[in-house]
């Protein structure tokens, strides 16, 4: 059996590159025969699966091919599966998938299973919606950098049917909705993932996922951050809502976050996340309207916001994730909260017509940090109030009625630490050309002089400060109480 399995396996494969190279000459273009390969190599996982099984045979065809691949790859020798850009890197990537999932075959051998449709989805789902997209131009509208509408849904559908087939196949029990969110989740990594790597994102992402609903009951927990998070990433970058490295904080963060507290607290998390945005982008068009702030900072978070915002969140995450204590839940939703609080004080704030710096027992403009309004601290102790809520609604575990009421208060309070911060020990910036007070480096396309404040201490380092505040304090009080 062994011996037949390295035979067909590795005969199936050289008939695959044949039959390519035979279409390149006959004309087809290189599009073409490159994925005719990319799709008909996946049911190289039925012959060595039916003759090897799991363990160092399937392993070893995968990396002889992978080698082959490589060195044809460096050395240019195979133009049927190569572009004129890259080469088919893509090609190799897909021999990486194969053989990264064989080798946890080798200790594993359920994932062999799993990984048929992990594999299936990369050359049938991918594969096809590569070919669709192609030849479909004319009402085929791109919705991501190439990725096109058309495309997106032939993946997710033949993906999900490609799961359901082998699943029926192979007795592997996957029910019509567990394959269609394998389907999706398969869509969603090849929207999101650049470079070719899609092959080796949606072969581990799908195999990953199948695993999941075959051996593990509580996969439900976590099915909204698994299937929902690349929306989230597709969103963000589109709308430009984060920056690259926001959107890599934005990441570990939701890793955190969701494997801590699941779909609950992956949420809360999106809750504050769109919230937050929603107050930006208000915010940012308002100042536009009345100012010309147009040089100022865009309504793009960097990765330094997005630490400022979420690292207590994280913490908090990791040590509940890693002890299990209830207590954890408090300055997670705290932080949070207190964050959001403080971002709908500044964004509604905004519209009042008058701030005032009570620290400082003084007027001040709208927007600036350590001003604050009737209007803004009331958005403030609402939107508190709302995020703790909605913590409780949706069962976070250990988050009753008190914790409630504490996280809320204690969020309202770091709102108005913040407030203090700005006012006292934030840097501020005097502009040279219209004369106001700004925490910009740069104003009116021209740079700016320092007026008060501490330089080291900037908005990210009060925020981050002002989400502690929030955490510790409501921490201390869930204990106290």
């Amino acid at each position: 059996m062994i011996l037949k399995g390295y035979a067909f396996g590795i005969g199936y494969a050289l008939v695959c590159l044949l039959l390519s190279f035979v279409l390149y000459k006959l004309g087809v273009p290189k599009k073409y025969t490159r994925k005719a390969v990319h799709i008909l190599v996946g049911f190289e996982w039925v012959i060595l699966y039916h003759f090897m099984g799991a363990g160092i045979h399937f392993f070893a065809v995968c990396i002889l091919f992978l080698v082959l691949l490589l060195i044809a790859y460096k050395g240019r020798l195979m133009p049927m599966i190569s572009s004129d850009t890259d080469n088919a890197p893509g090609t190799v990537y897909y021999a990486l998938a194969m053989t990264g999932v064989a080798l946890v075959g080798c200790f594993i051998p359920e994932v062999m299973l799993p990984f048929g449709i992990g594999v299936m989805c990369t050359s049938i789902g991918d594969g096809f919606a590569g070919v669709i997209g192609q030849l479909i131009g004319k009402g085929n509208p791109k919705i991501y950098f190439e990725k096109t509408l058309l495309g997106s849904v032939s993946n997710l559908v033949l993906s999900s049917l490609s799961a359901f087939v082998i699943s029926l196949a192979f007795g592997m029990e996957l029910n019509v909705a567990e394959c269609l969110l394998i389907g999706l989740l398969s869509a969603e990594l090849e929207l999101i993932t650049p470079f070719g790597l899609d092959n080796i994102s949606i072969t581990w992402g799908t195999t990953a996922l199948a695993f999941a609903f075959m051996y593990f009951g509580g996969i439900g927990n976590y099915l909204l951050p698994i299937i929902l998070s690349p929306i989230i990433i597709i969103f963000a970058t589109k709308k430009k809502a984060l920056t690259t490295g926001g959107v890599v904080m934005a990441i570990i963060l939701d890793i955190a976050v969701s494997l801590a507290f699941g779909n609950a607290g992956f949420g809360i998390l999106i809750i504050y996340f769109a919230s937050a945005i929603i107050v930006d982008k208000i915010k940012k068009r308002y100042k536009n309207k009345s100012r010309n702030e147009s040089d100022e900072a865009t309504d793009c978070r960097n990765y330094m916001q997005v630490i400022a915002n979420g690292l207590v969140a994280f913490v908090a995450s990791v040590a509940y994730f890693f002890s299990g204590k209830t207590l954890f839940v408090v300055p997670f939703v705290a932080s949070l909260a207190e964050s959001f609080s403080d971002t709908a004080a500044s964004g509604i704030g905004i519209f009042s017509k008058t701030a005032y710096d009570p620290f400082r027992r003084r007027f001040c403009e709208k927007g600036l940090s350590g001003g604050m309004s009737a209007l803004g601290t009331s958005a403030s102790l609402i939107s508190a109030f709302l995020l703790s809520a909605f913590a409780f609604v949706i069962g976070i575990p250990g988050f009753g009625v008190a914790e409630l009421f504490i996280v809320a208060f204690s969020a309202f309070l770091g709102a108005v630490f913040d407030s203090l911060l700005g006012s006292l020990l934030q840097v501020k910036y005097k502009c040279t050309v219209c004369n106001s007070l700004t925490e910009r480096e740069v104003h009116c396309s021209e740079p700016t002089v320092k007026h008060s404040g501490f330089e080291l201490i900037d908005n990210d380092v009060v925020n981050m400060l002002s989400c502690a505040f929030a955490g510790v304090l409501a921490t201390v009080l869930a204990i106290l109480v």
